[in-house]
C-alpha cells in the first residue's frame, strides 16, 4: 500500500471516528435550536413561524418533560413553554412569527412563573429530574440518612 492510500484510509477512518462519537451524545436542544432559527441576541431566537408550530418542532426533535401552553387564554401575551431536565424552552408569539427564548430551570421558572407557576414545581438546585420533580444536589450534615 501506498501512502497515497494510506492517507486516505487513515483520512476515512477520522471521519467515521468523528461520525460515531457524533452519534453518540446526540444534539443538545441549545445547539440544535441554534442551528435551526436565526438568532436574535443571547439565548434569544426567532422563527417567522406560529408559536403552536415552532413548539412542536422542537419538542418532535427532544420530547420535553411537561409542556405549558397560555396562549388560548392570554393570547399575544402568553406562550408555550417546554421544560426540559436543565432548560426552559419559551415560545413566544412576535408578529406573525416567534420568539424563541433559551433558560436554565431556575431562570426560566422565575421568568414565566405567572405562565408555569400552577403547573410546574420551583426546579431544585441541579433542575428537574426527567419525570419533573425538583433534583437537589449535595446537602448539609445529616443528608442521605
Amino acid at each position: 500500500m501506498n501512502s497515497r492510500h494510506r492517507m486516505i484510509g487513515a483520512g476515512c477512518a477520522a471521519a467515521l471516528t468523528v461520525l460515531a462519537l457524533g452519534g453518540c451524545g446526540g444534539t443538545s436542544q441549545e445547539s440544535w435550536i441554534g442551528d435551526k432559527y436565526k438568532k436574535a441576541g443571547t439565548d434569544t431566537y426567532r422563527s417567522p413561524k406560529a408559536p403552536q408550530t415552532v413548539a412542536t418542532e422542537i419538542n418532535k426533535k427532544f420530547r420535553a418533560i411537561d409542556r405549558v401552553d397560555s396562549l388560548a387564554t392570554r393570547g399575544a401575551a402568553g406562550g408555550i413553554f417546554l421544560r426540559y431536565p436543565k432548560l426552559v424552552v419559551g415560545v413566544l408569539p412576535n408578529g406573525p412569527g416567534s420568539q424563541i427564548t433559551l433558560s436554565t430551570p431556575r431562570r426560566g421558572y422565575d421568568r414565566y412563573y405567572s405562565h408555569v407557576s400552577g403547573y410546574w414545581a420551583r426546579p431544585g438546585s441541579n433542575g428537574w429530574t426527567s419525570g419533573g420533580a425538583a433534583n437537589f444536589r449535595g446537602g448539609g450534615p445529616g443528608s442521605g440518612k
